[in-house]
């Protein structure tokens, strides 16, 4: 899905993220997993453009919805440490709502994977397939609650 045109009281008329009705959904009809399809291999620690980028390949959430990056092990990688950009024709915030969308379905126990669309990586994802185990070389950000 994708995100839309919609009325808003104090705003008129403003675009309605995907990412955040994904969220909703997500609250209200629980599934085991959620696949946040995107442009690049998932979530990296600053602009994948930068040839020293790194992907990070695991993310987990705690109880109160703070983050941490557990794969790959960096050196105090949190929320304030990821530089994000956002694309001149994205209105929706780009990775950074992506991420705390993600963040948020995480914390109710859900798991998500955000993975570049229409790779193989992405059908894994899509068919339910990594829910059991996640192989060393899928690339993608598998986000999830700690406990």
């Amino acid at each position: 899905m994708h995100g839309d045109a919609v009325f808003d009281d104090s705003l008129g008329c403003t675009i309605l993220s995907g990412d955040v009705i994904i969220r909703h959904l997500a609250a209200h009809l629980r599934p085991k997993y959620v696949v946040f399809l995107t442009d690049v291999f998932g979530v990296y620690d600053r602009p994948p453009s930068d040839p020293d980028a790194a992907l990070l390949k695991e993310i987990v959430v705690d109880e109160h919805g703070n983050w941490s990056v557990l794969k790959p092990a960096l050196q105090n990688m949190n929320s304030e440490a990821i530089e994000t950009s956002v694309a001149a024709h994205d209105t929706t915030g780009g990775m950074l709502t992506k991420i705390a969308e993600a963040v948020a379905i995480a914390k109710l126990g859900i798991t998500v994977f955000i993975v570049k669309a229409a790779t193989p990586y992405s059908c894994k994802a899509i068919s339910g397939e990594l829910c059991s185990e996640v192989p060393d070389d899928w690339l993608g950000t598998i986000i999830r609650r700690s406990d």
